[in-house]
Protein backbone atom coordinates (compact mmCIF):
# COMPACT_ATOMS: atom_id res chain seq x y z
CA UNK A 1 0.00 0.00 0.00
CA UNK A 2 1.45 3.33 -0.95
CA UNK A 3 1.34 6.66 0.33
CA UNK A 4 -1.22 9.54 -1.10
CA UNK A 5 0.53 12.18 -3.39
CA UNK A 6 -2.16 15.35 -2.17
CA UNK A 7 -0.34 17.48 -4.99
CA UNK A 8 -1.11 15.19 -7.35
CA UNK A 9 -4.69 13.97 -6.30
CA UNK A 10 -5.59 17.80 -6.26
CA UNK A 11 -4.01 18.19 -10.12
CA UNK A 12 -5.77 14.92 -11.41
CA UNK A 13 -9.52 16.86 -11.86
CA UNK A 14 -7.34 19.46 -14.13
CA UNK A 15 -5.30 17.40 -15.87
CA UNK A 16 -8.58 15.20 -17.26
CA UNK A 17 -10.11 18.26 -17.95
CA UNK A 18 -7.61 18.88 -20.15
CA UNK A 19 -7.59 15.31 -21.65
CA UNK A 20 -10.80 14.52 -21.89
CA UNK A 21 -12.85 17.56 -22.53
CA UNK A 22 -15.59 16.31 -24.46
CA UNK A 23 -16.72 13.74 -21.44
CA UNK A 24 -16.68 17.25 -19.11
CA UNK A 25 -19.01 18.21 -21.52
CA UNK A 26 -21.48 15.13 -21.60
CA UNK A 27 -21.11 15.05 -17.44
CA UNK A 28 -22.35 18.95 -17.20
CA UNK A 29 -24.83 18.45 -20.26
CA UNK A 30 -26.30 15.33 -18.11
CA UNK A 31 -26.17 18.15 -14.79
CA UNK A 32 -27.88 20.68 -16.96
CA UNK A 33 -30.32 18.53 -18.11
CA UNK A 34 -31.06 17.26 -14.50
CA UNK A 35 -31.74 20.25 -13.09
CA UNK A 36 -33.67 21.31 -16.64
CA UNK A 37 -36.15 18.74 -16.30
CA UNK A 38 -36.90 19.91 -12.52
CA UNK A 39 -37.32 22.98 -13.51
CA UNK A 40 -39.24 22.31 -16.35
CA UNK A 41 -42.07 20.38 -13.90
CA UNK A 42 -41.65 22.58 -11.02
CA UNK A 43 -41.95 26.36 -12.57
CA UNK A 44 -45.81 25.61 -13.86
CA UNK A 45 -46.75 24.61 -10.08
CA UNK A 46 -44.86 27.26 -8.37
CA UNK A 47 -46.25 30.04 -11.20
CA UNK A 48 -49.84 28.53 -10.31
CA UNK A 49 -49.26 29.23 -6.80
CA UNK A 50 -47.59 32.48 -6.79
CA UNK A 51 -50.50 33.44 -9.50
CA UNK A 52 -52.75 32.72 -6.67
CA UNK A 53 -51.00 34.65 -3.94
CA UNK A 54 -51.35 37.81 -6.38
CA UNK A 55 -54.78 37.58 -7.20
CA UNK A 56 -55.27 36.89 -3.45
CA UNK A 57 -53.18 40.04 -3.18
CA UNK A 58 -55.13 42.28 -5.61
CA UNK A 59 -58.43 41.30 -4.73
CA UNK A 60 -57.69 41.74 -1.01
CA UNK A 61 -60.22 38.18 -0.21
CA UNK A 62 -58.46 35.96 2.31
CA UNK A 63 -58.47 32.22 1.28
CA UNK A 64 -57.27 29.20 2.34
CA UNK A 65 -53.81 27.66 1.46
CA UNK A 66 -53.21 26.07 -1.53
CA UNK A 67 -52.42 22.54 -0.03
CA UNK A 68 -52.86 20.38 -3.00
CA UNK A 69 -50.24 22.60 -4.82
CA UNK A 70 -47.91 22.74 -1.58
CA UNK A 71 -48.15 18.59 -1.37
CA UNK A 72 -46.84 18.18 -5.14
CA UNK A 73 -44.27 20.25 -4.67
CA UNK A 74 -42.83 18.30 -1.62
CA UNK A 75 -43.46 14.84 -3.53
CA UNK A 76 -41.69 16.64 -6.84
CA UNK A 77 -38.72 17.40 -4.95
CA UNK A 78 -38.42 13.88 -3.55
CA UNK A 79 -38.59 12.80 -6.20
CA UNK A 80 -36.11 15.23 -8.07
CA UNK A 81 -33.82 14.31 -5.10
CA UNK A 82 -33.64 10.60 -5.55
CA UNK A 83 -33.26 11.31 -9.59
CA UNK A 84 -30.32 13.59 -8.77
CA UNK A 85 -28.84 11.21 -6.22
CA UNK A 86 -29.01 8.52 -9.05
CA UNK A 87 -27.67 10.70 -11.84
CA UNK A 88 -24.93 11.92 -9.10
CA UNK A 89 -24.34 8.35 -8.70
CA UNK A 90 -23.75 7.98 -12.45
CA UNK A 91 -21.47 10.93 -12.77
CA UNK A 92 -19.48 9.80 -9.90
CA UNK A 93 -18.63 6.65 -10.98
CA UNK A 94 -17.91 8.25 -14.27
CA UNK A 95 -15.28 10.21 -13.27
CA UNK A 96 -13.75 7.31 -10.84
CA UNK A 97 -13.41 5.33 -14.11
CA UNK A 98 -12.11 8.44 -15.94
CA UNK A 99 -9.05 8.49 -13.68
CA UNK A 100 -8.46 4.15 -13.26
CA UNK A 101 -9.25 2.71 -16.75
CA UNK A 102 -8.82 5.32 -19.13
CA UNK A 103 -9.06 3.16 -22.08
CA UNK A 104 -12.89 2.58 -21.40
CA UNK A 105 -13.70 6.38 -22.46
CA UNK A 106 -17.09 4.94 -24.63
CA UNK A 107 -20.18 6.91 -23.77
CA UNK A 108 -18.07 9.48 -21.64
CA UNK A 109 -17.20 7.11 -19.66
CA UNK A 110 -20.91 6.68 -18.25
CA UNK A 111 -22.28 3.32 -17.75
CA UNK A 112 -25.60 1.63 -15.76
CA UNK A 113 -24.21 -1.26 -13.89
CA UNK A 114 -23.86 -2.86 -10.52
CA UNK A 115 -20.98 0.08 -9.57
CA UNK A 116 -23.47 2.75 -10.23
CA UNK A 117 -26.40 0.78 -8.36
CA UNK A 118 -24.69 0.17 -5.37
CA UNK A 119 -23.21 3.41 -5.19
CA UNK A 120 -26.32 5.11 -5.10
CA UNK A 121 -27.76 2.86 -2.52
CA UNK A 122 -24.98 4.26 -1.09
CA UNK A 123 -25.68 7.85 -1.07
CA UNK A 124 -28.63 7.11 0.05
CA UNK A 125 -28.22 4.85 2.60
CA UNK A 126 -25.78 7.97 3.64
CA UNK A 127 -28.31 9.97 3.50
CA UNK A 128 -30.56 8.50 5.65
CA UNK A 129 -27.64 7.40 8.25
CA UNK A 130 -26.55 11.36 8.30
CA UNK A 131 -30.20 12.87 9.24
CA UNK A 132 -30.54 9.51 11.72
CA UNK A 133 -27.12 10.72 13.70
CA UNK A 134 -27.62 14.19 13.51
CA UNK A 135 -30.42 13.80 15.65
CA UNK A 136 -29.27 11.51 18.00
CA UNK A 137 -26.21 13.42 18.21
CA UNK A 138 -28.23 16.84 18.56
CA UNK A 139 -30.30 15.58 21.56
CA UNK A 140 -28.14 15.83 24.10
CA UNK A 141 -26.88 19.13 22.96
CA UNK A 142 -30.33 20.63 23.53
CA UNK A 143 -30.17 18.81 27.13
CA UNK A 144 -27.69 20.50 27.97
CA UNK A 145 -28.99 23.73 26.97
CA UNK A 146 -32.24 23.19 28.62
CA UNK A 147 -30.85 22.50 31.57
CA UNK A 148 -28.04 25.50 31.57
CA UNK A 149 -30.92 27.83 31.26
CA UNK A 150 -32.52 26.19 33.83
CA UNK A 151 -30.12 26.63 36.23
CA UNK A 152 -29.16 30.16 35.08
CA UNK A 153 -25.84 29.61 33.05
CA UNK A 154 -27.02 30.23 29.41
CA UNK A 155 -23.30 31.26 28.83
CA UNK A 156 -21.73 27.89 29.85
CA UNK A 157 -24.85 26.42 27.52
CA UNK A 158 -24.12 28.31 24.77
CA UNK A 159 -20.50 27.64 25.14
CA UNK A 160 -20.84 23.78 25.41
CA UNK A 161 -23.57 23.49 22.34
CA UNK A 162 -20.13 25.34 20.02
CA UNK A 163 -18.04 22.36 21.31
CA UNK A 164 -20.59 20.22 20.50
CA UNK A 165 -21.48 21.29 17.06
CA UNK A 166 -17.71 21.36 16.38
CA UNK A 167 -17.50 17.94 17.58
CA UNK A 168 -20.03 16.80 15.56
CA UNK A 169 -18.66 18.24 12.68
CA UNK A 170 -15.22 16.70 13.56
CA UNK A 171 -16.75 13.74 13.14
CA UNK A 172 -18.56 13.87 10.07
CA UNK A 173 -15.51 14.98 8.15
CA UNK A 174 -13.76 12.08 9.59
CA UNK A 175 -16.62 9.48 8.58
CA UNK A 176 -16.21 10.97 5.28
CA UNK A 177 -12.83 10.46 4.75
CA UNK A 178 -13.06 7.07 5.96
CA UNK A 179 -15.71 5.80 3.87
CA UNK A 180 -13.77 8.35 0.74
CA UNK A 181 -12.71 5.57 -0.87
CA UNK A 182 -15.94 3.44 -1.65
CA UNK A 183 -16.69 5.19 -4.92
CA UNK A 184 -13.47 4.18 -6.68
CA UNK A 185 -13.73 0.14 -5.04
CA UNK A 186 -17.25 -0.30 -6.19
CA UNK A 187 -15.74 1.06 -9.69
CA UNK A 188 -13.17 -1.21 -10.03
CA UNK A 189 -14.63 -4.78 -9.45
CA UNK A 190 -18.76 -3.72 -9.36
CA UNK A 191 -18.66 -4.95 -5.38
CA UNK A 192 -20.14 -3.20 -2.70
CA UNK A 193 -17.40 -1.88 -0.64
CA UNK A 194 -17.63 -0.56 2.89
CA UNK A 195 -15.74 -2.60 5.30
CA UNK A 196 -12.73 -2.60 2.97
CA UNK A 197 -13.07 1.04 2.19
CA UNK A 198 -13.03 1.77 5.84
CA UNK A 199 -9.63 -0.48 6.39
CA UNK A 200 -7.87 0.65 3.22
CA UNK A 201 -8.10 4.54 4.66
CA UNK A 202 -7.10 3.83 8.36
CA UNK A 203 -3.61 6.07 8.66
CA UNK A 204 -4.70 8.34 5.80
CA UNK A 205 -7.49 10.27 7.46
CA UNK A 206 -4.60 13.55 7.73
CA UNK A 207 -4.13 13.05 3.95
CA UNK A 208 -7.78 12.85 2.48
CA UNK A 209 -8.66 15.93 4.97
CA UNK A 210 -5.84 17.79 3.29
CA UNK A 211 -7.52 16.99 0.41
CA UNK A 212 -10.63 17.82 1.29
CA UNK A 213 -9.71 21.05 2.86
CA UNK A 214 -7.71 21.97 -0.44
CA UNK A 215 -10.94 21.09 -2.50
CA UNK A 216 -12.98 23.41 -0.82
CA UNK A 217 -10.41 26.21 -0.92
CA UNK A 218 -10.77 26.06 -4.64
CA UNK A 219 -14.75 25.64 -4.92
CA UNK A 220 -14.67 28.56 -2.92
CA UNK A 221 -12.92 30.25 -5.33
CA UNK A 222 -14.56 29.25 -8.24
CA UNK A 223 -17.65 30.19 -6.39
CA UNK A 224 -16.72 33.73 -6.07
CA UNK A 225 -15.12 34.07 -8.92
CA UNK A 226 -18.11 32.74 -10.87
CA UNK A 227 -19.88 34.95 -8.87
CA UNK A 228 -19.12 38.15 -9.37
CA UNK A 229 -19.49 37.32 -13.04
CA UNK A 230 -22.95 36.29 -12.67
CA UNK A 231 -24.18 38.91 -10.92
CA UNK A 232 -22.29 41.62 -12.49
CA UNK A 233 -23.78 40.37 -16.19
CA UNK A 234 -27.32 39.25 -14.35
CA UNK A 235 -27.84 42.95 -12.81
CA UNK A 236 -26.93 44.60 -16.45
CA UNK A 237 -29.46 42.20 -18.45
CA UNK A 238 -32.25 42.79 -15.37
CA UNK A 239 -31.46 46.68 -15.63
CA UNK A 240 -32.09 46.44 -19.59
CA UNK A 241 -35.05 44.20 -19.36
CA UNK A 242 -36.78 46.29 -16.77
CA UNK A 243 -36.07 49.73 -18.75
CA UNK A 244 -33.45 51.30 -16.49
CA UNK A 245 -31.67 50.30 -12.85
CA UNK A 246 -34.49 52.51 -10.89
CA UNK A 247 -37.08 50.40 -12.61
CA UNK A 248 -35.83 46.90 -10.81
CA UNK A 249 -38.26 47.07 -8.12
CA UNK A 250 -41.41 47.59 -10.15
CA UNK A 251 -40.25 44.80 -13.01
CA UNK A 252 -40.43 41.88 -9.62
CA UNK A 253 -44.33 43.83 -9.54
CA UNK A 254 -45.48 41.91 -12.79
CA UNK A 255 -47.03 38.57 -13.19
CA UNK A 256 -45.15 35.83 -12.46
CA UNK A 257 -45.43 34.13 -15.73
CA UNK A 258 -44.40 37.57 -17.24
CA UNK A 259 -40.91 38.02 -15.12
CA UNK A 260 -40.49 33.96 -16.30
CA UNK A 261 -41.12 34.65 -19.73
CA UNK A 262 -38.43 37.82 -19.40
CA UNK A 263 -36.38 35.58 -17.90
CA UNK A 264 -36.20 32.76 -20.29
CA UNK A 265 -33.72 33.98 -22.60
CA UNK A 266 -31.26 34.74 -19.93
CA UNK A 267 -32.00 31.07 -18.21
CA UNK A 268 -31.04 29.61 -21.34
CA UNK A 269 -28.01 31.05 -21.45
CA UNK A 270 -26.90 30.37 -18.27
CA UNK A 271 -27.94 26.43 -18.99
CA UNK A 272 -25.49 26.88 -22.10
CA UNK A 273 -22.78 28.24 -19.53
CA UNK A 274 -23.37 25.86 -16.81
CA UNK A 275 -22.31 23.02 -18.77
CA UNK A 276 -18.97 23.39 -18.99
CA UNK A 277 -18.70 24.65 -15.84
CA UNK A 278 -21.01 22.25 -14.20
CA UNK A 279 -18.33 19.21 -16.34
CA UNK A 280 -15.19 21.31 -14.53
CA UNK A 281 -16.49 21.03 -11.08
CA UNK A 282 -17.13 17.58 -11.36
CA UNK A 283 -13.96 16.50 -12.50
CA UNK A 284 -12.03 19.12 -9.98
CA UNK A 285 -13.78 18.03 -6.90
CA UNK A 286 -14.35 13.97 -8.27
CA UNK A 287 -11.20 12.75 -9.87
CA UNK A 288 -8.87 13.29 -6.99
CA UNK A 289 -10.67 10.90 -4.80
CA UNK A 290 -9.55 8.49 -7.56
CA UNK A 291 -6.40 9.19 -7.78
CA UNK A 292 -5.81 8.70 -3.97
CA UNK A 293 -7.11 4.91 -4.48
CA UNK A 294 -4.82 4.67 -7.31
CA UNK A 295 -2.15 5.22 -4.38
CA UNK A 296 -3.71 3.52 -1.71
CA UNK A 297 -5.13 0.43 -3.36
CA UNK A 298 -2.88 -3.37 -3.04
CA UNK A 299 -1.10 -4.01 -5.93
CA UNK A 300 -3.00 -6.94 -8.00
CA UNK A 301 -0.16 -9.13 -8.40
CA UNK A 302 2.55 -11.22 -6.56
CA UNK A 303 5.54 -9.46 -8.13
CA UNK A 304 4.69 -6.28 -7.59
CA UNK A 305 3.77 -6.91 -4.16
CA UNK A 306 7.99 -7.47 -3.54
CA UNK A 307 9.03 -5.04 -6.22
Amino acid sequence: MGQIGIGEAIGEGFGLIAKRPLAVLVWGLARVITAGAAFAVMAPIYLAIFGQISAQAASGIATPPNLAGLETIQGANFLFSIAGLFVGSVLYCAVYRSVMFPDRSAWAFLRLGAAELFYFLFFVGGVIAMVIGMMVLMIPLFVIIGISTAAHAPALGVLLMMFGLLGILFLFIWGLCRLSMVGPMMVEDNQFHLADAWALTRGHVWSLFMIALLLIVILIVMEVVLGVIALAVGFGWLAQAAGGAANIRGFFLRPPAEILSTFAPALMVGAVFSIPVSGCLMAILVAPWARAYCDLRPPTDVAATFA
